[in-house]
């Protein structure tokens, strides 16, 4: 019976550690309003009515819950292997870029069939955070899931931004991509105000 208990916690304590990440992720270090990634392929995806948002925001979801963990693997797991193997005159840091990068492209490799949403800078910031920040595994999971979802949410509240933006009380000259530009950088100011510094 008390086996049963502490495994029931331990449960109950990984799910709340997941969706911690993951809700950290989605509004604290939103990677479109805190970090700025993927800022250019969300302006096109919000120009674009032939593209949906979900069409286009699934598969972010799903490569970066999948690459996350991969950087987790690469920061714990293949770097201090390399450093063993590697001679003396090449630091295993030399090789971390390519290590990275190579984790992104495996996960968007094994998406590869979704549409092209999967290359986007977003996807590699996460990884890269992810990793720097030295999460375990699962907080990872948590973090590139809730990035993706944060990447989603971005989206929605652009496109209803760039909606309202529309109107003709704006000068001529604002209209487009500035706009959205000026509305992304106060959304963005707004939810540093709130949030504050994030260690």
């Amino acid at each position: 019976m008390a086996i049963n208990a502490s495994a029931e916690l331990s449960v109950l304590q990984a799910v709340a550690q997941f969706l911690t990440y993951a809700v950290m992720a989605v509004f604290a270090e939103n990677a479109v309003f805190f970090r700025a990634l993927g800022v250019s392929r969300l302006n096109k995806l919000v120009n674009d009515p032939k593209i949906s948002t979900w069409q286009y925001c699934i598969p972010i979801i799903l490569v970066q819950t999948i690459s996350a963990p991969m950087g987790w693997a690469a920061q714990s797991l293949t770097l201090p292997a390399l450093a063993k193997v590697l001679p003396g005159w090449l630091p295993v840091n030399a090789l971390r870029p390519l290590v990275f990068l190579n984790c992104s492209l495996i996960a968007m490799g094994i998406v590869w069939q979704l549409p092209g949403a999967t290359f986007n800078c977003c996807v590699l910031g996460t990884l890269l955070v992810a990793a720097s920040q030295n999460y375990n595994l699962l907080q990872s999971i948590g973090f590139g899931f809730g990035s993706g979802v944060g990447y989603l949410v971005a989206v929605l509240v652009v496109d209803e931004g760039r909606r309202r933006l529309r109107s003709k009380d704006i000068p001529h000259i604002f209209r487009g991509l500035p706009s959205v530009l000026i509305y992304i950088g106060i959304l963005s100011l707004a939810i540093y105000g709130l949030v504050g510094t994030v260690d």
